[in-house]
């Protein structure tokens, strides 16, 4: 791990020219910060570098005073979130009009600043759970306020405490708030006091696994059903609870009754040409059935590289898929999926032929991914490789059943959902 990770760990506060020093190499939006304004009403302490420093402090504050009971390994992601969490404002960051009036707005920049880093932070040797915690923090930071703005049940809570660490951000809320200059500063902190009231009042505080009693009443009731079925309810019962299907675990067993006999599995695979997808799967889902893009372009068109006929591709992929989907029969779909929309598509069939869906990641660090990529028989072009990191929507646990994440030694060494 970094030195300057160890430091923070063991206590240290570094001052923010410390980071800029350290990791202007592998975050080269930390350079662009200085330049990128804010708007003056939202953010009168100046650009966003003056505004991150602040929080930074303020973060060492929170640490010294409430959130001085947090563990070193929990710290580091905490100090971390506030270096880190608007890294991207410098990429979408523009004028418009809100309401009548011309602002500076930073749209989406939590989501694109958390994809942005996910596979920069690979190499700063941070351990896995603690990166996953760290993009959660980032991707999710704005969410504490979204939730008690807008009236939101516990099933909106409850898939936060499942995605991010409530503690976490809540003290990366209040500094954030705090290293702001704004008229409203006081709302803004009392609504986050208000996030965790009801995060303590849905008994979410401090609690990792929101679903623990869903899941044990759906395995008590299906005890002589396999580990297999037991774990397809419980991912349908997440998925149809945040979308607010239903309330409790007994309407997700009933909901899913008619389909426990016989269903389908889909697998469908994330990561940039290299990470491993095909290797991976032939090493551990040798009897699924396979529908590889890259196979049928070579069928189709003769050529892996050929991209004029995508579209064609893509249809006779989703034809296969369908049909595998519908005689229940265990498929993985072995493609990119780099994009929210495309990879929602795919993720979306197999809900619609109430299949059990995972979505595995190929999380490798990008020297690997280049490496793996010259060695290939089939090499993309570096420039390619370049585009899909630079694009890439890093995926939520939320978009399906299960998201298992594997590293570049082919383990498996992170788990979400059912």
């Amino acid at each position: 791990m970094h030195p300057l990770l160890r430091k923070i760990e063991k206590g240290g506060t570094p001052p923010l020219s410390a980071f800029m020093d350290a990791f202007d190499t592998h975050f080269d939006l930390l350079d662009r910060l200085a330049k990128t304004a804010q708007d003056p009403e939202w953010h009168g302490e100046g650009n966003v570098l003056t505004h991150t420093g602040r929080v930074l402090n303020e973060t060492y504050a929170e640490l010294a005073g409430a959130a001085a009971h947090l563990e070193p390994s929990r710290r580091l992601v905490l100090v971390l979130g506030a270096l880190l969490h608007d890294i991207a404002k410098p990429l979408v960051t523009r004028t418009d009009f809100v309401g009548e009036r011309e602002r500076l707005i930073a749209p989406h920049h939590a989501d694109r600043g958390r994809s942005y880093l996910a596979y920069p932070l690979l190499d700063l040797g941070l351990p896995h759970a603690l990166a996953w915690q760290l993009l959660a923090l980032v991707g999710h930071h704005h969410d504490p306020k979204k939730l008690v703005l807008h009236d939101k049940p516990i099933a909106a809570y409850r898939r936060l405490a499942r995605l991010a660490d409530l503690r976490l951000l809540y003290h990366l809320e209040r500094a954030d708030m705090r290293g702001r200059d704004a008229p409203d500063i006081s709302y803004q902190l009392d609504l986050i006091e208000m996030f965790r009231l009801y995060a303590e009042e849905f008994g979410l505080w401090g609690n990792p696994d929101p679903y623990a009693e869903w899941r044990d009443t759906i395995n008590e009731v299906l005890a002589e059903r396999d580990e297999e079925t037991q774990s397809y309810v419980l991912g349908r019962a997440i998925h149809e609870a945040e979308a607010g299907l239903i309330m409790t675990p007994h309407e997700a067993i009933a909901r899913a009754y008619g389909h426990l006999n016989s269903f389908p599995t889909l697998v469908v695979t994330c990561g940039p040409s290299g990470s491993g997808k095909s290797s991976w799967i032939e090493a551990h889902l040798p009897d699924y059935q396979v529908v590889s893009l890259d196979a049928l372009r070579e069928t189709l068109v003769r050529r892996r590289a050929e991209q004029s006929l995508n579209g064609r591709v893509r249809q006779a992929a989703r034809e296969a898929l369908r049909e595998h989907l519908r005689h229940g029969e265990r498929v993985v779909w072995d493609a990119t999926t780099l994009h929210r929309d495309g990879r929602g598509a795919v993720l979306k069939l197999g809900f619609d032929y109430h299949a059990h869906v995972t979505l595995v990641l190929f999380h490798v660090p990008e020297a690997e991914l280049l490496a793996r990529n010259e060695a290939r028989a089939h090499p993309v072009p570096g420039d390619i490789l370049r585009r899909q990191l630079d694009s890439m929507d890093f995926p939520y646990a939320s978009e399906a059943h299960r998201l298992l994440v594997v590293n570049a030694e082919g383990v498996i060494v992170h788990s979400a959902g059912a």
